[in-house]
């Protein structure tokens, strides 16, 4: 299998940024010396690399790691790969840890609105000021491993990045902050570190990893097939390739295809499984509590013990599955010496909140961000039986490397929705209206809008107090939705 995955596309992209990087890296460095180094200028210097489907290989990786020192040998790492669920398992699992008193570190992607919330420690976005430190650092070690490896690359004006010198080594947008965060949480130590991978598991930059404490890997379904794969067995290879020799592997069996390739992935690297069905999450029940807020009730029988009473602070019939899989992550750890009492467990899960995930972002207004169909299947589902009196109104967006087709035909299939209101998003990746109004032709309940800010106006004029409104698609309609009423 190449370690490369590259598309057309994304070649022509980098092309373009290695003709331009030298420069960018003068001018990034002279605003580093004039002390006028903001939040804004490192992002928009991040912005300008080839993003994670441009990779360099695990090899290429790992060595400049271990360059780095290897500071992964000094953390306990809980590794997440999958296509849908991670970050909320993520969550889950801090939290717990969190309130049995631990430093908690987690990495995740992507960002809804400010990129420092890929980085939390204790729960927190880090600030600014940890932020900047850790981008300088790194940029400043990617000049020092270049001039190691015989190269004369220097910051400086007269300096010739060689376009064809294969040994010259910069990092893509998330492997540059995934390298960052070694060194965020190297600086701050943090007694585990959560770690989700970015795309896949067996190429991505996160598996440059030694040795973590637990492998997770979530529901495997249909996304990023062009780079990973199109069937399930294919991108379960991928989502697999993270489970370590000795380290034990948790994932959910929610399909044969991808759950024979996990074990046998697992057996091959001696690592020891830990399959959840749907048989062990019992009595689920979605609920409201005294002053009206929604809230998920159910069971766990995990291999060793049997949860009763847990609650979700959600309307996401879905998390349940995500909760029993920090659940039996969190006694994998207690297998290791970490002390989480069962209130530790119950008590994480009922004050975890992961933005977008059937958030209620304000009355009336809930936001998931389902954006392939298996995450939309999950998002249907939990959409058909929350009850209102009045009508139930979706706004739609979608970027056009998923597969919206599908996706605009199971939400118009489903009837769940007396309005459907599809709108262009403000990224580069957005489907046009073409292509939006071609995936929703033949429902006759679906108006179209060139922004969110026309479409929410539009359901802000025609709802009622009875009205439920929802939002899903992409993560970016999520963020553009926060950003606009936070």
């Amino acid at each position: 299998m190449s370690q490369h995955i590259i598309s057309k596309q994304a070649m022509e992209y980098m092309t373009y940024n290695t003709n331009d990087l030298k420069q960018n890296i003068i001018n990034i460095k002279n605003i580093q010396k004039q002390n006028k180094l903001t939040l804004a200028a490192c992002e928009e210097f991040l912005n300008s690399l080839p993003y994670c489907t441009v990779k360099h290989t695990i090899s290429e990786n790992k060595a400049f790691l271990e360059y780095m020192k290897s500071p992964d040998k000094d953390m306990k790492i809980i590794h997440v790969a999958g296509t849908n669920g991670k970050g909320s398992v993520c969550n889950y699992v801090s939290s717990i840890l969190l309130h049995s008193g631990y430093h908690i570190g987690m990495f995740t992607s992507p960002h809804l609105v400010d990129i420092t919330e890929r980085f939390k420690i204790d729960g927190s976005d880090i600030s600014e000021d940890v932020f900047r430190d850790a981008f300088c650092k790194i940029l400043d070690i990617i000049e020092r491993y270049n001039k190691q490896k015989d190269h004369t690359y220097s910051i400086n004006k007269t300096d010739k990045i060689d376009e064809d010198d294969a040994g010259f080594f910069f990092p893509s947008y998330f492997e540059y902050l995934f390298f960052m965060s070694m060194i965020v949480y190297t600086d701050h130590p943090v007694d585990y570190l959560v770690l989700e991978t970015g795309l896949g598991g067996l190429l991505d930059v996160t598996n440059t990893i030694d040795k973590p404490v637990v492998c997770v890997i979530t529901e495997i379904g249909m996304d990023h097939m062009q780079y990973l794969g199109d069937t399930y067995e294919k991108i379960a290879a991928h989502k697999a390739g993270i489970i370590k020799p000795d380290v034990p592997v948790i994932f959910f069996d929610k399909r044969p295809e991808s759950t024979q390739v996990i074990r046998e992935t697992a057996m091959q690297k001696g690592a020891r499984t830990h399959m959840i069905s749907e048989e062990s999450i019992k009595n689920v029940k979605l609920c409201r509590d005294d002053e009206g807020n929604k809230y998920v009730d159910f069971c766990y029988d995990s291999e060793y013990y049997n949860y009763v009473g847990l609650c979700l602070h959600t309307s996401a019939i879905y998390q349940t599955q995500n909760s029993a899989l920090a659940i039996s992550c969190i006694e994998e750890l207690k297998n290791t010496g970490a002390l989480v009492s069962y209130d530790d467990i119950r008590m994480g899960l009922s004050g975890a909140m992961w933005p977008c995930r059937m958030e209620e972002i304000r009355p009336g207004f809930i936001v998931d961000g389902a954006h392939n169909t298996d995450g939309m299947e999950a998002f249907l589902a939990s959409t058909r039986d929350i009850d209102t009196k009045g009508r139930k109104i979706l706004l739609f967006g979608a970027v056009s490397d998923k597969q919206y087709k599908l996706m605009a035909s199971m939400i118009g299939d489903s009837r769940i929705f007396d309005i459907i209101a599809v709108t262009c998003l403000k990224t580069s990746r957005s489907l046009d209206m073409d292509r939006l109004t071609d995936a929703f032709k033949g429902y006759d309940n679906v108006s179209f809008y060139d922004s969110v800010s026309e479409a929410t106006a539009y359901i802000d004029s025609i709802r009622t107090q009875d009205d439920l409104i929802f939002a899903a698609g992409s993560l970016y309609l999520a963020g553009q939705l926060r950003e606009t009423y936070d």
